[in-house]
């Protein structure tokens, strides 16, 4: 069975940049880039309804526990399971949680671990008391809503139902990690367009402004990214590098056990200004990354408490296997998902296979 794909519209115009950069873009106004991802939404959500008539009861469900493999260890348990608590305890509109620590109720409630982790939680929820209470004491900790926590239970059901829709739309049940990886960036190339989504209009947080605008710059697209692979089961992460010629955000995903560089920032079709999938920059090992001008010395990965994985002996983004490399100009063509094997056109397109057994 092919790869899913959403047939753009024509557009009035298309938003283009010339780089990217983890602070946004003003290129457009709010209400441009509204206008234009109005009209992706609309598109995605007919083309994913005609193509859910046809698939059977939903296999993936929301994960409101989401666990990083790659930087596990250097975020204690304490610190996950208070997190665990705290999404436990939103999700039903609570505003107290059990928690071990200070440095644990920190963590769990700060805007970058939400925005990572819980999304739709992020910059409604905080740690700082505005009523004179204290935020954590003898094991319990305080959420001070910014919104009427019944409003907040609302949005959370309603942007997990979200989630939900687009794994059940764009995979299917049996897919291997590899083809959940290429269906996912299908879907982000697709879908999105190139733009600052100006969360701070709304007071949402930025991955979750980005992800209902379907607009967004690097760093947006590549946590979203990463955090739909994380909700499908396959370990993902948000890293990035800030260079004097190079400030870039992409996504790190580990598959049987390897690494690989994943920039579904770059190959956005809207950008483009086409309907094929470029695969260049997709399973990327370590050295393909850096010849793209992403040098990988100083990595950043927001999820990490010290944020800079230099600063962990044991933290490291390592991409060695290049076995699902492309050529810059590869365009996808199908999948044969029986026989294990990806078809794509190369820069002379004549059609060439590579396998993923």
């Amino acid at each position: 069975m092919g790869i899913k794909k959403l047939i753009g519209i024509s557009l009035s115009f298309v938003l283009l940049v010339t780089g990217c950069s983890t602070k946004g873009s003003e290129t457009e106004t709010t209400a441009e880039l509204e206008s234009i991802s109005a009209a992706v939404t609309t598109e995605t959500s007919e083309a994913a309804a005609s193509q859910s008539e046809t698939k059977t009861e939903s296999t993936y469900k929301f994960n409101p526990h989401l666990y990083s493999k790659t930087v596990g260890d250097a975020i204690p348990d304490d610190h996950y399971q208070a997190l665990y608590n705290l999404i436990d305890a939103l999700r039903e509109g609570k505003d107290t949680f059990e928690c071990s620590s200070q440095e644990a109720y920190n963590w769990a409630i700060k805007d970058t671990t939400l925005n990572n982790l819980f999304p739709a939680a992020c910059m409604k929820v905080t740690g700082e008391s505005d009523d004179g209470t204290v935020p954590y004491e003898n094991g319990v900790g305080r959420i001070y809503y910014k919104m009427p926590a019944d409003e907040f239970v609302v949005r959370e059901a309603r942007y997990e139902a979200e989630i939900e829709e687009i794994l059940n739309t764009w995979l299917e049940d049996d897919d291997t990690d590899f083809e959940k990886c290429l269906k996912l960036y299908d879907y982000m190339e697709s879908t999105f367009i190139y733009g600052n989504p100006d969360p701070e209009s709304t007071g949402d947080g930025a991955d979750y402004k980005a992800f209902e605008c379907k607009t967004g710059v690097c760093d947006h697209i590549a946590s979203i990214y990463a955090y739909l692979l994380m909700q499908s089961g396959v370990d993902a992460l948000n890293i990035g590098i800030f260079e004097p010629d190079m400030c870039h955000a992409w996504t790190y995903v580990v598959i049987d056990g390897k690494g690989y560089h994943v920039d579904a920032t770059w190959s956005l079709k809207k950008y483009l200004c086409t309907e094929d999938l470029y695969l260049a920059y997709f399973m990327m090992s370590g050295d393909l990354r850096e010849s793209t001008g992403c040098l990988l010395e100083d990595i950043t990965a927001p999820l990490l408490p010290k944020y800079w994985a230099n600063r962990y002996d044991d933290i490291n983004f390592e991409a060695t296997d290049k076995s699902y490399e492309f050529p810059e100009s590869g365009l996808f063509k199908e999948l044969d998902e029986e026989n294990k094997i990806l078809y794509y056109y190369d820069l002379n397109n004549n059609l060439q296979q590579m396998s993923y057994a």
